[in-house]
């Protein structure tokens, strides 16, 4: 693998969604990088007081004072948030657009969860109550109040909200009175454009479709077997139910969905529930295309390839080894353990995604989460199985297709990683330690695609010190891509009139700000 040179990091560096900056949060200032050049295109010196979290961002521990960072959807802007300041930045070299919204948890209490909406200027504030989700312009200094979320927590609340693609209209799921709610709220205002009370008894998400022409909404998995289409201006289309998505006659006794995926090109729908199927459906006709069975064994053949993964260590430096060999034998699936041993029970399929090109499915099975199944949905054939020591979570690269990376969930091998695609010899081992300078915590490292379109793809790799760029190619490939690139560690990146840098006192009262607004009397 072609790899950068190693860049100071901290527990808050994030890469920008279209993957060409990637910004760090450090007690010293914030310095936002190119991915290609990894020269500095922005730095902002943060002059707060001894009781800032900033001061320790790197030892602080208590969740009320571990700041926020987040990018903006167009990655021109990021954003980050303290108990009681919000600021919003450039990532652009020269633009001096900064946006401060002082004591904001006044207008949400104390938030739970926070994302951009649909423009750089829009956040979406959830308070920690659950009882409103407040919309917020830093630029026009709007406020935009909507009651009763039904999901608020941080681990949750993405599930109950959705921006349709293109417009920006703001789909809600909300309960009130006892019932759902969902309501469609304009672009420009966030005003109710509509709201209607579903047929469902307890929701458990909503999702616009990748075109945005439909909206979907799915019943919780104890109700059964429930998916309910809207059209773009919340008009009720069509009720899917198991029916439509399972065989036998006592289809409408099963639990319900645990996951609903859409496909990139809008024109597949994956079902997983609590058995071991998977339903694809087709968006022409909202119809259950073909089924994909997991099944309990596994037979190698030419057009299914099998890898199991085979730990070992180095003689010398006394490092964990991860190797693959490809299965020849008739085998079954590990299933998954509690931590005395005992079998955990756990069902079904939570997670699926489809590639770039989305002819690709991986599924992942709750009762064997160490193995990832790989379907052809153009074939409707199982293409191959990947089978880990531990529990994995996997991600595909956003525009390369057929390109998997695979992270181990385990704390003790917490940001040991696999890189795979159909014409690679198994699962390419990836080990934070060995590229980066320290890993000095475990479970601190963690590897992410840089999802910027290049020629060959790119991956982060860092921990609370350290980060890089790496290219998972070989030699013959060609020279590294950042081999050319100067890279500065200096210190002086944060002095004030540098010309990469802007320099804001944030504690300074008197101090000029552009786009600057304060909540402290609502």
């Amino acid at each position: 693998m072609h790899s950068a040179t190693a860049l100071e990091s901290s527990p808050h560096c994030r890469p920008s969604p279209d993957g060409r900056f990637i910004v760090t949060l450090r007690a010293s200032g914030i310095i936002v990088r190119s991915t290609e050049t990894l020269q500095v295109t922005n730095a902002v010196t943060l002059s707060f007081g001894s009781g800032s979290p900033f001061a320790s961002t790197a030892a602080s521990t208590s969740s009320a004072n571990v700041p926020t960072l987040l990018w903006a959807p167009s990655s021109t802007k990021f954003l980050v948030s303290t108990a009681d300041q919000l600021d919003v930045f450039s990532a652009l070299r020269g633009s001096e657009f900064h946006a401060i919204v002082r004591n904001y948890s006044s207008i949400s209490g104390k938030p739970s969860f926070l994302q951009f909406g649909a423009r750089d200027t829009e956040v979406l504030i959830w308070s920690a109550s659950g009882l409103k989700l407040v919309v917020l312009d830093v630029c026009s200094s709007g406020v935009v109040e909507i009651s009763s979320p039904k999901f608020h927590q941080a681990t949750s609340a993405s599930r109950g909200v959705s921006l349709r693609p293109g417009t920006g209209h703001l789909a809600l799921l909300a309960r009130s009175g006892g019932k759902d709610v969902v309501s469609l709220h304009r672009p420009a205002d966030r005003q109710v454009l509509r709201s209607w009370c579903p047929e469902t008894l307890d929701a458990q998400g909503l999702e616009w479709t990748p075109d945005g022409r439909w909206l979907l909404l799915w019943e919780s998995a104890a109700q059964g077997h429930r998916l309910l289409l809207y059209t773009a201006d919340g008009q009720h289309f069509r009720t899917i139910t198991a029916s439509n998505l399972l065989k036998g006659p006592d289809a409408d006794l099963e639990l319900g969905i645990k996951t609903c995926q859409m496909s990139p090109n809008a024109e597949l729908c994956a079902i997983g529930d609590y058995s071991r199927n998977v339903a694809i459906l087709h968006t022409q006709s909202w119809r259950a295309q073909l089924r994909l069975p997991h099944p309990a064994t596994i037979a190698p053949k030419d057009t299914l390839q099998v890898w199991q993964e085979q730990i070992g260590a180095e003689p010398l430096q006394g490092r964990t080894t991860h190797t693959f060999v490809r299965a020849t034998q008739i085998l079954s699936p590990p299933g998954s353990a509690t931590e005395h041993g005992a079998p955990e029970n756990k069902f079904g399929c939570s997670m699926a995604a489809f590639d770039s090109s989305s002819t690709l499915l991986a599924t992942r099975l709750d009762d064997s989460p160490c193995t990832l199944w790989i379907w052809d949905v153009v074939a409707a054939e199982l293409r191959a199985v990947l089978i880990f020591h531990t529990t994995v979570a996997f991600q595909w690269h956003v525009s390369s297709r057929e390109l998997l990376l695979v992270t181990s969930q385990d704390p003790a091998h917490q940001g040991v990683s696999f890189v795979w695609d159909p014409l690679s010899n198994g699962p390419t081992p990836l080990v934070p330690e060995v590229y980066l300078p320290e890993v000095r915590a475990a479970g601190k490292a963690q590897v992410a695609w840089i999802n910027r379109e290049s020629e060959l793809p790119v991956l982060f790799v860092s921990d609370t010190q350290h980060y890089l760029l790496l290219s998972p190619s070989v030699a013959s490939d060609g020279a590294n891509p950042w081999q050319q690139a100067a890279v500065s560690h200096d210190s002086s990146e944060f002095q004030y009139g540098s010309p990469t840098s802007n320099h804001y006192a944030m504690d300074d009262e008197d101090e000029v700000m552009d786009d600057t607004f304060s909540f402290r009397n609502v």
